[in-house]
């Protein structure tokens, strides 16, 4: 058997910031508020709400992307751009409360921007608008983190500040298993046009695959096959996986794959692999 490391946890406390409520009430931010209500733990195992369907280059919909709810908190999976607006449309459409405050923990599979850009909005405000700041880990691919604040500082490396002051980087190797928020993630590289993973997520009740961005490799379905449910992008593009490719594998395999990444104003046909809609619960 694989070791799984324990749940991580920052390696230092978080960086103290100097007149922490003075400065919160200066930011010009009045009209923001977390959601009222309590995410309540799904005792049967984890729940991964749909949060995201569309590609790069949607106007439909929000950059694909869920949250798990897992045993200490919740996971991310990436983080497009719009990222409340979309937790909000989320919470609505699903019935579970999405509080920023409560993700602790972030799989980030690649630095593509329908992915990530909407870790700018999350680094600020678990740092400045809560009244516990925390740092969000965030697990991604060695070199991903690596190049992780090259596209962060622009926006975020006033006064000297770098990627530690916002997030907790938390390199994670393929085919070594982590422990996170209560949940065994693992990961593996994708085929695509920059550093990418997918990632297996489990507990002791299932499992769900989630492919990131790739290109069709049978290896990779292969590996994303353990889980319960296949989350397998449908890009269409170039470095994207095609529905005519997917629609070659077995059918027991395709009665587990769910679709995201589908560009605006695709029709996929009837079948067992069916798209997924954002708000939509999974349980595995």
């Amino acid at each position: 058997m694989k070791r799984v490391e324990e749940d991580a946890q920052p390696d230092h406390p978080w960086p103290p910031v100097a007149s922490w409520n003075a400065f919160r009430r200066s930011l010009p931010i009045r009209s923001f508020r977390w959601h009222e209500c309590v995410v309540h733990a799904n005792m049967a195992g984890m729940r991964m709400i749909v949060t995201g369907v569309g590609d790069a280059f949607s106007v439909q919909s929000f950059g694909s992307s869920s949250v798990v709810e897992a045993p200490t908190g919740l996971v991310a999976i990436d983080c497009p751009g719009h990222a409340l607006a979309m937790y909000d449309a989320a919470s609505r459409g699903s019935g579970v409360p999405i509080r920023v405050d409560r993700i602790d923990d972030i799989l980030l599979t690649h630095l593509h921007g329908d992915h990530s850009n909407g870790l700018e909005a999350i680094g600020f405000m678990r740092r400045f608008l809560g009244d516990a700041p925390r740092r969000p880990r965030v697990h991604a691919l060695p070199e991903v983190i690596d190049r992780l604040w090259e596209k962060l500082a622009p926006g975020m490396d006033g006064n000297g500040n770098g990627l530690e002051d916002y997030f907790d980087p938390m390199p994670l190797e393929p085919g070594k298993p982590r422990r996170v928020a209560g949940l065994e993630v693992e990961c593996r590289r994708a085929r695509h046009s920059i550093p990418t993973a997918g990632f297996l997520i489990a507990d002791d009740a299932g499992s769900i695959g989630w492919s990131g961005d790739t290109e069709f490799e049978q290896a990779h379905i292969d590996w994303l096959s353990q889980a319960s449910i296949i989350v397998h992008e449908c890009g269409e593009q170039f470095k994207h996986t095609a529905w005519t490719e997917l629609d070659g594998l077995p059918e027991a395999v395709k009665a587990r794959v769910r679709l995201i990444h589908i560009p605006d104003g695709t029709t996929t046909p009837e079948g067992p692999m069916r798209p997924l809609a954002q708000g939509e619960i999974l349980e595995p």
